[in-house]
């Protein structure tokens, strides 16, 4: 017979094997309704622009956050510890995935801090689910010797879960408890279905520091569940959530320059980054094309070759603008139409778009 801690590990097993298959899912990222301004006369150099920024405090050299994924399975070892190596390489931050198995069964917890081994001055990322009580928060964030935890808000994955959690009374008293007790900065995250404004102002009220959206537009868990039912998912539910760029959009509206905000959710490219960071993110965190460059045949040198390509994009973004820094991006105007903008109106945004229209120019 199965303990619940195997139980637990083949489950995470299958979200593995089932975004190396699935992909991303939910159609258009919508990103596509959002422009970077062009700047043909810059007055900058290449050696002039840097991608530094800071995350709750924290100096990051890069705005690229390897996102939660895993940890748990003798696959996720290797996993953790190829990408902690490419985290250290780049000058990435890195979150793991849900610390429960290491938490509750020793067996696992070395696929956990093998992250902080291999990559012992980097920033490592807590994480746990939203119903996880204070205590054992803590005792994630010292397994690994994190500087920052995510808490992860996934309700529509514990629904189509057949496992998972139905009863979501308390979570944010207890979320309120974390952020007093955990002594490192919180992350309220989303993990594929995105944060509506009014749970955003909710989040900061309870002490949050940060927010990271989790978009629809990359790794489904409602399709990764079905995936491991064997159940074909209809159209409407592949489309539930909010597109990354609403999502986003949505946060920095309702709190922007109140916390940090980190863009995720189907951000796979260089342009979609950039444009992440004008709207006012301060990070980007990318998932599921880690791992499926992973399973490759020379799987790190196609990681680090994408990696490598994102920054380079970046960079010459940053100079096509005219920016020398994210700061100074997000002084220059961006646009905003089609769905997002659509979106936006209904919801009442109208003067937040434009205000983003018509930030002074270079």
């Amino acid at each position: 017979m199965l303990v619940h801690s195997d139980i637990r590990s083949r489950r995470k097993a299958e979200h593995l094997e089932a975004v190396k298959q699935l992909g991303d899912t939910g159609g258009s990222s919508w990103f596509e309704d959002i422009s970077l301004l062009s700047n043909c006369a810059p007055e900058l150099a290449w050696e002039d622009v840097a991608l530094e920024t800071h995350l709750c405090g924290i100096r990051l050299p890069s705005p690229i956050l390897i996102n939660a994924m895993t940890g748990g399975t003798e696959e996720a070892y290797e996993i953790n510890k190829k990408l902690a190596a490419a985290a250290r390489r780049h000058g990435l931050a890195m979150a793991v995935g849900s610390e429960t198995a290491g938490l509750s069964n020793d067996r696992w917890a070395r696929t956990y801090t093998v992250v902080r081994e291999e990559n012992p001055e980097g920033v490592v990322i807590a994480n746990v689910g939203m119903n996880t009580d204070p205590d054992v928060a803590k005792r994630a964030v010292q397994l690994i010797g994190a500087q920052l935890l995510q808490v992860h808000w996934n309700v529509a994955q514990e629904l189509f879960m057949p496992e998972g959690d139905r009863n979501f009374h308390g979570a944010l008293v207890r979320l309120h408890q974390t952020v007093q007790s955990v002594g490192v900065p919180v992350i309220a995250k989303e993990v594929g279905q995105g944060i509506a404004s009014e749970q955003a102002e909710r989040f900061v009220a309870a002490g949050v520091s940060a927010i990271d959206v989790g978009g629809r537009g990359g790794t489904n868990f409602i399709a990764v569940e079905a995936w491991r039912r064997n159940h074909l998912l209809s159209d409407q539910w592949q489309q539930w959530g909010l597109p990354t760029p609403v999502t986003l959009c949505e946060v920095l509206g309702a709190v922007g320059g109140k916390i940090d905000v980190v863009a995720s959710g189907g951000i796979r490219n260089g342009h979609d980054i950039a444009k992440s960071i004008s709207l006012g993110a301060s990070a980007v965190g990318i998932a599921g094309p880690f791992l499926r460059l992973l399973s490759q045949p020379e799987g790190e040198k196609a990681l680090d070759a994408y990696i490598e390509e994102l920054h380079w994009t970046l960079h010459a973004l940053l100079v096509m603008t005219g920016s020398k820094n994210w700061h100074a991006l997000r002084q220059r105007p961006i646009v905003i139409g089609g769905r997002v903008r659509e979106w936006l109106s209904i919801r009442g945004l109208d003067k937040w778009v434009r205000r983003l229209g018509r930030r002074g120019q270079p």
